[in-house]
């Protein structure tokens, strides 16, 4: 049952207190609601769930996606590995990935005014290889993280991989950026 007055807690918040990101000062008012409205509180129980499942699941190479930093950061201080590339609309970034990594983000900044859906696909000489969508809000820097995992990454060969970005407003589809990833393979040490 949704408390009287519920507004929804915004996927943000969710994502910040299941990251341990939200300030301390918000958590107190946050879990108070969840524990008063069943409906917040069953949408909070299952991106838990969720979340809980990622780590598992990008090590196995099964999952990548759009996050959020607070995601990544979870992420990392559970000791995933994590290769980042920065990438601005245009850009030409060798990339690899080295033999105990397990995740790739890529970093991409463009100007995405206020859309909050996104479709990510990649080339590899013209030919599509992947494509994703998926709703996530620009970071504080200006950029949305995309990621792969990098057992999946590691299985390419040397090779120029064209990722672009388009967002989703108001019905139409209009692009953000194109990004080249110049691969060099998996690198050991």
């Amino acid at each position: 049952m949704t408390a009287p007055g519920c507004e929804r807690v915004a996927l943000a918040d969710l994502t910040d207190y299941a990251a341990g990101e939200l300030p301390e000062a918000e958590v107190a008012a946050l879990e108070e609601h969840l524990f008063s409205c069943a409906d917040c509180g069953a949408r909070a129980a299952e991106f838990d769930t969720l979340v809980r499942a990622i780590r598992p699941a990008v090590r196995n190479a099964e999952v990548g996606g759009f996050v959020t930093d607070a995601v990544l950061n979870r992420l990392a201080r559970e000791g995933v590995r994590v290769r980042s590339y920065a990438l601005s609309p245009g850009a030409v970034v060798p990339c690899a990935v080295w033999e105990h990594d397990e995740l790739m983000a890529l970093r991409l900044r463009g100007e995405f005014g206020g859309a909050s859906e996104f479709t990510l696909s990649q080339r590899i000489a013209g030919t599509e290889v992947s494509r994703a969508t998926g709703q996530v809000a620009a970071g504080l820097h200006g950029e949305i993280i995309f990621t792969l995992p990098a057992a999946w990454v590691r299985q390419l060969p040397v090779v120029e991989v064209e990722v672009f970005l388009t967002a989703h407003e108001a019905g139409e589809e209009r692009p953000i950026g194109s990004y080249t990833l110049v691969h060099q393979g998996s690198l050991h040490r």
